[in-house]
């Protein structure tokens, strides 16, 4: 019920909104059109994009962020006969025309038709409109619809004692528009993990960066992901309520302040888009691993328990001054073990003074990011996150000083051959405790995994890539190290995010003290696109670790909507 109300409040704020936009991009925001969209804006083809994802809101015509439409509605010459420009246009124009309620866009209409990619035409039986395999449009009555198959296996095998695990995923995702004003979208994924059981305990799992599991102690387990959406659009303004993640900052290898790691949390969110200045409200519903009252217990022994309430509150406004700049300010603050807080439902509201008003008892960042293309094909980017701000305290080495940062360039060469390369490099360091609280249910994940970068603070990381993107086949090849400062069993020097600092705040905490830990990874990947959406992938890494064993990792799969 609380959900409700605080999705009805947001949505009079733009009953009265011109709907004449559609819904940019894609909702999801592991789509693969992002990174197509992040090497065309390091080329200089179009403006510096956002760095909220997933899109939300859209202007009347659409054609600045499509990007690879100009503003008369035609295609760059330098760029009309590219493959992947046209498969993406493909599959753009269809999804639009779904989230328009079956309006066909004037931009796309008369080019896309001709464009590539030219699929066989057996296709129509697997993919009505060359993307989804069932569309349905009612132009008349201003609806439409359309269904996918969700699809994937994963086969990882390793030397070392964990030898073969797979990992099979089966789901769908729906699609709905109507009227130009409301779209929505339902993608549900069940996925069965097998090979390194009995399943008894979270650590059983490859991965552990899922919500709920099987862990009775089977040979396999399983665990659910569900996004959805359902939002009302205008020219400028949006409403939008459902179950998702979210990624904020210009940083590829993981935002400071929200990165789309974690699990997806349901969430209410109003964007609005105004010329050159973007504003996002988030307000998420978190999972904490910390438990709550005690109801009562069956009389089969179970006891009914009440998780304790959790919650995320996030700002963010974008100001792109100039095409080849754009410069970001967000906030955020988890708080738990009470009812929703007014303060904290308020747009525009400057939440380290609500915060402060609360007796300093949650657990509030700040950030500061940009992006700026000096030269086409060469994009410098940062971000700056401050957890616990102390102005006198905010660059020193005590436990007051807590805050990370990310430095990062991208280049490519754009030229008819050498555009197809990029080539990125990042820097991460975060001091101790970033990212902890005194109150457990404060910390800043959901379920075991965080919302920022990392669980391990007291770290730092540099990672470089080499891409290559030869549509249908794209390929990479990925070194990444970490040093870490862990924590030992008579020593916190800030390692872990559950482990905070309760022993004062005047002590000094240097970097990467504790027990010395380093992990590096050489990862070669590589993806072909068969079908629309429909990927056969490969990837052979070499993991080193300084207190484990060496060892060499095998995948190969395929992955459908994925």
């Amino acid at each position: 019920m609380r959900q409700l109300i605080l999705v009805f409040a947001l949505c009079s704020i733009v009953i009265s909104a011109e709907a004449s936009g559609p819904l940019a991009g894609f909702p999801l925001s592991s789509h693969p059109w992002y990174e197509f969209m992040e090497r065309r804006e390091t080329s200089g083809k179009i403006r510096i994009q956002s760095s909220t994802r997933p899109y939300s809101v859209l202007g009347s015509s659409g054609s600045d962020l499509i990007g690879f439409v100009s503003d008369s509605g035609s295609y760059d010459d330098e760029e009309k006969l590219t493959r992947e420009v046209g498969r993406f246009a493909w599959e753009l124009n269809s999804h639009l025309r779904i989230a328009r309620g079956g309006y066909a866009l004037p931009e796309f209409t008369d080019t896309t038709s001709h464009q590539y990619p030219k699929w066989p035409r057996v296709l129509g039986v697997l993919f009505e409109d060359g993307t989804h395999t069932y569309t349905y449009v009612a132009p008349e009555d201003s609806v439409a619809f359309s269904f996918q198959p969700v699809y994937g296996l994963e086969i990882i095998e390793t030397d070392d004692e964990r030898g073969k695990v797979s990992r099979f995923t089966g789901g769908f995702r729906v699609t709905a528009g109507y009227g130009r004003r409301l779209y929505g979208f339902v993608d549900f994924r069940d996925h069965t993990e097998s090979g390194n059981g009995p399943y008894d305990s979270r650590e059983r799992l490859y991965e552990d960066r899922w919500a709920a599991a099987d862990l009775k102690g089977n040979s396999s387990t399983s665990y659910d992901v569900s996004e959805s959406m359902l939002q009302y659009y205008g020219r400028h303004l949006s409403v939008s309520a459902g179950r998702g993640r979210h990624r904020w900052g210009p940083s590829y290898f993981g935002g400071l302040l929200l990165n789309d790691f974690a699990p997806p949390f349901d969430y209410a969110r109003f964007d609005l888009n105004v010329s050159r200045v973007s504003y996002t409200f988030l307000h998420g519903f978190l999972h904490s691993m910390q438990t709550g009252d005690s109801l009562y217990v069956n009389p089969d022994g179970r006891p009914r328990t009440l998780g304790a309430e959790k919650y995320l509150s996030a700002q963010r406004i974008e100001v792109t001054p100039r095409d080849n700049v754009l410069l970001g300010f967000s906030q955020s603050v988890v708080y738990g073990d009470r009812g929703l807080q007014l303060g904290y439902l308020t747009p525009l509201n400057f939440l380290y003074s609500v915060q402060h008003s609360n007796d300093d008892k949650d657990n509030l960042l700040l950030a500061l990011d940009g992006k700026w293309r000096p030269i086409p094909g060469l994009k410098l980017y940062g971000e700056l996150l401050l957890d616990d701000v102390l102005v006198g305290d905010l660059f020193s080495g005590t436990g007051n000083s807590k805050n990370a940062y990310t430095l990062g360039v991208h280049g490519m060469i754009p030229s008819n051959f050498w555009n197809h390369f990029d080539a990125r490099f990042e820097y991460t360091k975060i001091r101790p405790f970033v990212y902890s609280h005194f109150f457990d249910v404060n910390t800043y994940s959901h379920w075991t995994s965080p919302l920022g970068f990392t669980r391990e603070p007291n770290s730092e990381f540099m990672t470089a890539r080499l891409g290559g993107s030869f549509y249908p086949f794209f390929c990479s090849l990925t070194y990444s190290r970490q040093n870490h400062g862990a924590n030992t069993e008579t020593e916190n020097v800030g390692g872990s995010i559950d482990a905070p600092n309760y022993a004062g705040n005047d002590k000094e905490f240097p970097f990467l003290a504790g027990l010395f830990e380093r992990s590096e990874e050489l990862i070669l990947s590589a993806r072909y696109e068969i079908l629309p959406n429909l990927n056969v992938i490969a990837q052979i890494a070499e993991v080193k670790k300084s207190r484990a064993q060496d060892r060499t990792e095998w995948r190969a799969g395929f992955s459908w909507n994925l």
